[in-house]
């Protein structure tokens, strides 16, 4: 992909209605708009979670529009973190009331693809995960990831990469509302260059980039030129990679007020002109002369802008998911030997038919010599039917399933045509 006016531009911070009181626009919207601005890849960046991510692939897929998929997160950053503020006793809402809007830092985080040298799926895999355990490490309904978090899942799961130079499976955009972005906005530069170190020690080098966000809101605002400046800036100084981005919420300027309408269910409080998060109408999915000319009012230098025009396409290819090979549309999904606590370069099959066969002294115990060769035969046969479909991890999920429902005393059968096979009774 190339960078400029002309060229194209990528969004790659995009909220669809997918975010809960958050984004204002379906994913086939956001697809059309990007398409009609002639954009050739787009990102979907739903707040917690990748709802409406196969439905946007399919749909760019149909557009002929590169997905690049992504998730916003909240990120609760440990006491010892620099700057990080003293531990508050967390407030007791009113009887029947609860805590609403935290306001956490965020940060958006990217599902790395095959332009980035990541295997194919890795990436997406790694981004689900990270998902997963940021829900897992949260309350329920409130989830809250760790730079610790999105560390381990940048290495596919592992606290360092398993090969040396092995690419970051996902990449970490810190932008005007993450700390270091924070720390910018309160003029604490130098608490910002400790806080960016610190993302840059935690983090793989190609797992950071900045977000530069210019909604044109006043001086002193968050996504103002001057914060967009300084973010830059910052990223500059610190030789990380910077992206330009437009925070989108909505996929065109007149559904700002529906923005504005879920930014007050969201909190719970009245529609009002000071409870909005937004200081202008900007967030929308802007065509890419606007972006570019964005570029150049932030960077003041049409050399700086254009490389960060071209730094952001850069990014977009490396993001780039493959809805067969990354995502799995279309395939046939099976369970992970991993998951099923099966080592590494231990064949599934192997197990499977160990497993069978050491039940059939159990299942056939009265058997006579005759009938406990005919067991066997029938069971050569539908072990060498589900090796050439490819379905051992299948079979054997179902087994671990049905053995905990067992462990809890409570009976299991087979229904269907599941009922009629030797290797699921066994």
């Amino acid at each position: 992909m190339a960078a400029g006016p002309d060229e194209g531009f990528v969004h790659l911070h995009v909220a669809s209605g997918f975010s809960m009181r958050y984004g204002a626009s379906t994913p086939e919207t956001l697809v059309a708009r990007a398409a009609q601005h002639g954009q050739p890849a787009l990102a979907l960046t739903d707040r917690d979670g990748l709802y409406g991510a196969i439905r946007f692939a399919t749909a760019a897929a149909r557009a002929g529009i590169a997905p690049v998929l992504g998730v916003d997160l909240a990120v609760g950053l440990p006491p010892d973190r620099p700057g990080s503020p003293p531990a508050r006793r967390a407030r007791t809402p009113v009887r029947g009331g609860a805590v609403v809007d935290p306001r956490l830092p965020r940060v958006v985080v990217l599902a790395r693809g095959g332009g980035a040298g990541v295997p194919h799926g890795r990436g997406w895999a790694a981004l689900v995960r990270l998902v997963t355990a940021t829900h897992q490490h949260g309350e329920r309904g409130t989830p809250v990831s760790t730079p610790e978090l999105l560390a381990r899942w940048c290495r596919g799961g592992s606290a360092q990469p398993a090969h040396p130079g092995e690419p970051s499976r996902l990449l970490v955009l810190l932008g005007p509302d993450s700390d270091v972005g924070r720390a910018l906005l309160a003029r604490r530069r130098d608490l910002a260059r400790a806080r960016l170190r610190a993302w840059q020690a935690l983090l793989p080098r190609d797992g950071l980039a900045v977000e530069v966000v210019d909604h044109g809101g006043p001086e002193g605002t968050s996504g103002s030129c001057g914060h967009a400046a300084l973010l830059l800036g910052l990223a500059d100084e610190a030789g990380v990679p910077a992206v330009l981005t437009a925070a989108v919420r909505h996929a065109d300027p007149g559904d700002v007020r529906t923005v504005d309408v879920l930014d007050a269910a969201r909190r719970l409080v009245v529609l009002d002109s000071r409870h909005l998060d937004r200081v202008t109408g900007a967030g929308h999915l802007a065509g890419t002369a606007a972006m570019a000319g964005v570029a150049a009012e932030v960077t003041a230098d049409s050399d700086r802008a254009r490389r960060l025009l071209a730094s952001t396409i850069t990014v977009a290819a490396q993001c780039v998911q493959d809805g067969r090979r990354d995502l799995g549309i279309g395939s046939v999904h099976l369970p992970e030997a991993a998951i099923l606590g099966i080592p590494d370069g231990t064949d599934p099959q192997a197990v499977l038919a160990q497993r069978c066969r050491a039940a059939v002294g159990t299942r056939y115990a009265a058997a006579g010599e005759r009938e406990r060769h005919t067991v066997l035969a029938r069971l050569d046969e539908e072990l060498a039917v589900v090796a050439e479909l490819g379905y051992p991890t299948y079979f054997l999920a179902v087994a671990a399933v049905v053995d905990l429902i067992r462990e809890r005393g409570v009976r299991v059968a087979a229904r269907g045509s599941g009922a009629g096979s030797l290797v699921n009774y066994l």
